[in-house]
């Protein structure tokens, strides 16, 4: 009977891969979109620790095969952000989050290819809670640095905010309420073609066909499908933050594609400043706008990129801003 490699017997002496977190520690209903599977602190470093989490080589969004998704590498991120503040800092678990502001550079290509097995990723977290006088987390920044199977892929920085249950409640009420007399149903709008936004499978297609609305600035609607099973891998009130990004990097790969007359197929962000305003509705009118702007030569990554930026916006508001860096 063989056992472990070496190396398999070093990492576990650290982190185990051996099974996921809890699903109520990371706000996920199934069992299958949970990539975390351990964490520790890291020794002589205050607030400092690391994550492990195992990357699919299957996944309803990893549609391009040789590289891990993008969106997948977010949701890491957010899971390890949501699993520290519950683990370490006290925040309970029925206590709800939203994304406030999330910043990534991946600093090598190579590194989000995909291997002949699921991938071991570590992600270092620093995280700065910032409590409320009677001790209480209100929200958590944190930065830190995302490798996978050793290689340093990208270093991030971000932030969450949390809510009681009660203060949540509170807060969409009166949001809703702002909103009485506003709110129609929505026509059904007709999807762009996959191809066009940089997919392959239609279901995980999140905007309709982008329009110009200038030289370099082109326009979409975004879609939510509630039934998606991991955009809305549980019942929410509002359009989740993975969801928005999705449509910003799908509308940023289709105007990119357009205006340079190159492919969106195969095009990778490599770097993402993202903002969330407000809560975006589910039931108001969502439109995505993307300014294309000039290629540049991205000194990290030595190759050329694109930046776009993509503001989303419900009733002439800003919801969520990106600014987005793709290559080829």
């Amino acid at each position: 009977m063989t056992g472990p490699a070496p190396q398999d017997q070093q990492i576990r002496s650290v982190l185990s891969y051996d099974s996921t977190v809890s699903r109520a520690a990371v706000h996920r209903a199934a069992i299958a979109e949970v990539f975390l599977t351990d964490s520790r602190p890291v020794a002589g470093r205050e607030d400092t620790y690391e994550v492990a989490a195992q990357l699919p080589r299957a996944h309803i969004m990893a549609e391009q095969s040789g590289t891990h998704d993008f969106l997948l590498l977010v949701e890491v991120l957010r899971q390890g952000g949501v699993f520290l503040a519950h683990t370490y800092e006290n925040v309970g678990l029925d206590e709800s989050f939203i994304f406030r502001h999330l910043r990534i550079q991946i600093q090598d290509l190579s590194a989000v290819r995909t291997g002949d097995r699921p991938a071991r990723a570590v992600v270092t977290f620093t995280v700065d809670p910032q409590r409320k006088r009677n001790g209480r987390v209100q929200a958590l920044d944190f930065t830190g640095t995302f490798t996978i199977e050793g290689k340093v892929v990208l270093h991030f920085s971000g932030g969450l905010a949390f809510f009681t249950r009660t203060v949540y409640r509170a807060l969409r009420a009166r949001r809703r309420d702002a909103l009485a007399g506003q709110i129609g149903v929505l026509p059904t709008h007709v999807a762009a073609e996959p191809e066009s936004v940089g997919r392959r499978d239609p279901h995980n297609v999140v905007i309709t066909q982008p329009q110009p609305m200038g030289t370099s600035t082109l326009a979409a609607t975004v879609l939510s499908d509630t039934t998606h099973p991991h955009l809305f891998d549980h019942q929410l009130d509002h359009i989740p933050g993975n969801l928005l990004l999705e449509a910003a990097r799908q509308l940023a790969a289709a105007s990119v594609a357009s205006l340079h007359s190159i492919s969106a197929a195969g095009l990778q962000v490599t770097a993402l400043d993202a903002s969330f305003q407000e809560f975006a509705e589910l039931d108001l009118r969502t439109q995505a706008v993307a300014s294309v702007e000039q290629f540049r030569l991205s000194e990290t990554l030595g190759t050329l990129v694109v930046p776009v930026v993509v503001e989303v916006v419900q009733q002439e508001r800003v919801v969520a801003s990106f600014r987005l860096e793709v290559a080829q």
